[in-house]
């Protein structure tokens, strides 16, 4: 199988253009000097016409020929990036090209060349985007914006005269590059020129953003050349911790080129997370194996169904046990990586798929951190009941509302949790236990038993703040104020196991 990393390169552009890029670089601090300045000198060598502008919150010695820009937007920090602005704005009409940057970013002259080439085969609200790849100790390459609940948009495939080219849900890859054409229209939008800001995304990654979320553009990859449009985080901060394997990787290209070619269906399970919470709760398209979780399912279990399958590193632990599984996966993306495990997967939407499933039963049914995401989730219990066997199993896990930092946060309405509320305002379902349990005995399940566990330590603390040397010390009371032990109110996850009950059985739950 030909690697997704090694995928062809766009055909050459023929005589060569000396475009005048204006590169402006956001670096804070020293930490990434030696970094910043290998960025310097790849700019320097293209056969380009490069100005570049650095903005530091402090002077640096810089090679000949580079501007530094001191100061800060506003007070934070973190505004920093958004200086760029200004300076495009300021130099509209002297440059072809404008790419933002942070420090640690190098894009080769052949990616900027081939966005160039790609650039007037695409839709006028379509900028061609890049991915960042990082390397190990062994040279293997991952991609670190690959992960949780981002995720390849099937319905957004399209060919581009002998391109194929797809939405990635991460927009941010530090790095963009407009077109002067593009950057008049982001400026006419009114969403260019703002002041720092944060919304889905925290404030630096929002400078990095904003042409595709706020000014009316949508970031594509070229996903049939790829290779053109992956560039390199000399920093490799995430480097196999975030991102899918490799093989992972390239088998959802494939299937995103297949979708193009006509010959793999393009669907989506559902809405998997919710931008008012800046993505907090989504559905992960990457969940660990839940070990913990699945050793509830009985052993002589041998057909299992997985509702909002991703990847399917559970669903595989099941098929090792000898069971076989079949999976509505989050869609038809991530649904090829889990076929290629050997799941049984069927595409469509949760309605379709369900129906496809009628006159089918099951022994188990797993669904794992989506009932909440559901406007319905007694509609949805009561479908899986009639897709199990009698006494067969529904194995749910889910994030407990009920825990105590949350909690505290909805009752202060602090960063929007006052959303929390109705699903209507936050796309959230916030039930807890006791709603569930009740809805379970409605549709016909005997509960066997709750288990609390932690999935996360950190970062959903009431102490919250600005980063700074503090957060360290907030990070660690909270863990020891809210996760230690397991009960209802310290543990920020539950699983619950249920069984159908025979028709006119009167067995009460657990």
């Amino acid at each position: 199988m030909t690697s997704a990393l090694e995928s062809s390169r766009l055909p050459s552009a023929g005589s060569a253009q000396r475009w005048r890029l204006l590169v402006v670089i956001a670096s804070y601090g020293q930490r990434n000097l030696p970094l910043l300045n290998r960025v310097i000198a790849n700019y320097q060598a293209m056969d380009l016409e490069v100005e570049i502008v650095v903005l530091s919150e402090a002077p640096k010695d810089l090679p000949a020929g580079v501007r530094v820009l001191v100061g800060l937007p506003t007070p934070n920090p973190w505004s920093l990036p958004f200086g760029h602005k200004k300076v495009f704005a300021e130099n509209l009409n002297r440059f072809d090209l404008f790419a933002y940057s942070e420090d640690d970013m190098v894009i080769p002259e052949s990616s900027i060349r081939a966005f160039m080439r790609l650039t007037p085969e695409l839709a006028s609200d379509e900028i061609a985007g890049f991915l960042r790849f990082e390397t190990n100790e062994s040279a293997e390459r991952s991609l670190p914006e690959v992960h949780g609940s981002y995720h390849w948009s099937p319905q957004s495939v399209r060919q581009r005269n002998g391109c194929t080219v797809a939405q990635f849900s991460n927009e941010h890859a530090a790095f963009f590059l407009l077109t002067r054409d593009q950057l008049k229209r982001a400026i006419a939008s009114g969403g260019f020129l703002r002041e720092p800001h944060q919304g889905r995304y925290d404030m630096l990654v929002s400078a990095a953003t904003d042409p595709y979320t706020s000014c009316g553009f949508h970031k594509v990859i070229c996903v049939s050349h790829l290779d053109d449009f992956l560039i390199h985080h000399l920093s490799n901060r995430y480097a196999q911790t975030l991102g899918p394997s490799r093989e992972e990787f390239a088998i959802q290209v494939r299937a995103l080129i297949e979708i193009g070619q006509g010959s793999h269906p393009a669907h989506q399970l559902c809405e998997v997370e919710s931008s008012a919470f800046g993505g907090h709760w989504a559905k992960s398209y990457y969940e660990k194996s839940a070990e913990a979780s699945l050793a509830l399912i009985p052993r002589d279990v041998r057909t299992v169904l997985s509702i909002g399958c991703g990847s399917g590193e559970s669903e595989a632990q099941l098929l090792k046990r000898g069971a076989r599984v079949t999976a509505l996966p989050l869609d038809s993306v991530i649904g090829a990586v889990a076929a290629h495990r050997g799941i049984e997967v069927i595409d469509g939407s949760l309605s379709q798929g369900l129906e496809r499933l009628q006159g089918r039963r099951f022994q188990c049914i797993f669904i794992s951190h989506l009932l909440h995401l559901r406007e319905d989730p007694a509609g949805l219990l009561a479908e899986c009941g009639r897709l199990l066997e009698p006494g067969g199993a529904l194995l749910l896990t889910g994030p407990n509302f009920e825990h105590l930092p949350v909690k505290v946060r909805r009752w202060l309405d602090r960063d929007g949790y006052g959303k929390l509320r109705s699903f209507r305002s936050g796309g959230i379902n916030a039930f807890g236990i006791a709603q569930l349990r009740r809805w379970l005995r409605a549709a016909g399940y005997e509960v066997a038993g709750t288990k609390w566990s932690n999935a996360a330590t950190g970062g959903h603390s009431v102490l919250s703040g600005a980063h700074s040397a503090s957060r360290k010390l907030r990070m660690r009371l909270t863990r020891r104020l809210f996760y230690n032990g397991s009960s209802r109110f310290t543990s920020d996850t539950w699983t619950v196991l249920a069984r159908r009950m025979s028709p006119g059985s009167n067995g009460q739950a657990g």
